[in-house]
């Protein structure tokens, strides 16, 4: 069976549209369509705190990879953002972390959907790696992105790796925190009833 995310031309594949100019639109491709509806079906908050945060990390990894000159499909990305975090909350998918959890259920959910011959290689990077404190050797430069931004995106903007800091503060107002905070104590209480020992070894390090 061909792997899904593997197409034969990569360098073609991963080329995509650049971002919209000055604006913080959203792609609303067929993929990124379904990832929302994926985000409101596993997720079990209200308000729009981990919603807001997903679109933020997305705004800051694709705005980290035009810096980096590194190409990855807008929909693909938007998708890989809205699943980050998921595994946390899934009852459906399993693995040895929530990072682990949160890569099987895109794997699953994205079944069947055009990938743009995202390498698997790159997608899964993004999903396991993407809560390293320390850089990854040999990380590829589209999972790196996706690293850094949820550095600036922890760090309240404090961080931004070169980023133009009008334009992280845009991100955070088109975006805000509401009621995040609180999505994120419920985190911390699932990770360290059910599984504390991976906040060492397999998240953040």
């Amino acid at each position: 069976m061909p792997d899904m995310f593997t197409a034969p031309d990569v360098s073609t594949a991963l080329r995509a549209a650049p971002a919209p100019a000055d604006s913080l639109e959203l792609p609303v491709g067929a993929l990124a369509r379904h990832a929302d509806d994926v985000f409101e079906r596993v997720s079990p908050y209200d308000g729009v705190g981990f919603r807001n945060h997903c679109r933020r990390l997305f705004h800051f990894s694709e705005m980290l990879m035009q810096q980096a000159d590194a190409a990855m499909n807008r929909d693909v990305a938007y998708a890989v953002a809205m699943c980050h975090d998921l595994g946390i909350v899934s009852r459906d998918d399993t693995g040895p972390n929530y990072l682990e959890r949160s890569r099987s259920l895109f794997a699953r959910e994205t079944a069947g959907q055009d990938l743009a011959g995202t390498p698997t290689h790159i997608i899964d990077e993004c999903m396991i790696y993407n809560h390293r404190v320390l850089a990854v050797p040999n990380l590829s430069a589209q999972a790196d992105a996706f690293r850094r931004a949820v550095q600036i995106e922890h760090s309240h903007g404090l961080l931004r790796f070169g980023l133009d800091p009008v334009a992280v503060k845009q991100v955070f107002a088109r975006y805000p925190r509401a009621n995040f905070d609180r999505v994120l104590l419920d985190f911390t209480w699932r990770t360290l009833t059910r599984e504390p020992l991976t906040l060492v070894h397999g998240i953040f390090f």
